[in-house]
């Protein structure tokens, strides 16, 4: 991907240093700054080509209600939130917005956590997803959630379509898949899934509104990476999906330093 501009959006000079120094030495990102709503406005059109995302302060002396946040979301741009403080209804304005992420504002220690959302959020436009529901509504729920997360995702109706699917796309690495669905439910896909593909290679999350512990350990002995009962709530979606990623990239790293050392092909 082209982009590797993060635009910051953040009053304080102080802060505004502070995570400029340390995205600097923990990453590759190039950073522009805006202390401004109006400052933000111009980087978001300006540059919007080369930005992948926005760290954004929710208030601002011009932007005291998260106008900024909504510059950034109107510009296409993928927006993480830093708050002074948290309630149920800040919550719920998040998710109504569709923000990727929310974090509280704090000391330099708590950047860590920021910066690994950050860098999540970058990997995420080189992942595609597959969605599997026989319902047309879910598959559309839960490809926009992906789109939250900036994963590309296509979608089948049913286990065989979805196999087709894996066919026409070998790039897919992520599959979120519904359990009951026609001609192949969603352990039989994990099944198929796991017979063509290892699990440090294409991911696997099973979704399903019949939730048990039984059929949680279905998913999971046959291949599934995780698994999650519907309806679910958008955070733990984004969680769930993104710490997925992130051991799917571990997993690949080691398996890669593991034929470099045996000298085998890649």
């Amino acid at each position: 991907m082209d982009k590797r501009s993060l635009l910051v959006v953040e009053d304080s000079p102080v802060q505004s240093k502070i995570i400029r120094q340390r995205f600097e030495l923990l990453t590759s990102f190039s950073l522009l700054v805006a202390h401004s709503m109006a400052e933000a406005e111009y980087l978001a059109s300006a540059h919007k080509e080369k930005i992948f995302a926005a760290v954004a302060d929710l208030n601002l002396p011009d932007a005291p209600h998260g106008e900024a946040v909504d510059i950034c979301l109107a510009h296409g741009i993928p927006c993480i939130v830093l708050a002074a403080s948290f309630d149920e209804a800040l919550r719920k304005t998040f998710i109504d917005k569709h923000v990727a992420d929310y974090f509280l504002k704090g000391s330099i220690d708590d950047l860590e956590p920021l910066i690994a959302a950050v860098q999540r959020i970058y990997a995420n436009y080189s992942v595609k997803a597959l969605v599997v529901d026989d319902s047309t509504t879910q598959r559309a729920i839960v490809k926009k959630m992906l789109a939250v997360q900036c994963i590309n995702s296509v979608g089948a109706t049913d286990g065989v379509a979805a196999l087709e699917m894996l066919e026409e796309h070998p790039d897919i690495s992520l599959v979120i898949t519904d359990f009951n669905m026609p001609r192949m439910d969603g352990i039989e896909l994990v099944k198929e899934i796991r017979n063509k593909h290892k699990i440090h290679r294409m991911a696997v999350i099973g979704l399903s509104s019949a939730g048990s512990g039984a059929l949680t350990a279905k998913f999971l002995k046959n291949g599934a990476n995780d698994f999650l009962t519907k309806p679910f709530e958008a955070e733990e979606f984004y969680w769930r999906v993104n710490q997925t990623l992130n051991i799917l990239d571990v997993m690949e790293e080691i398996s890669t330093l593991r034929k470099c050392a045996c000298g085998a092909p890649h």
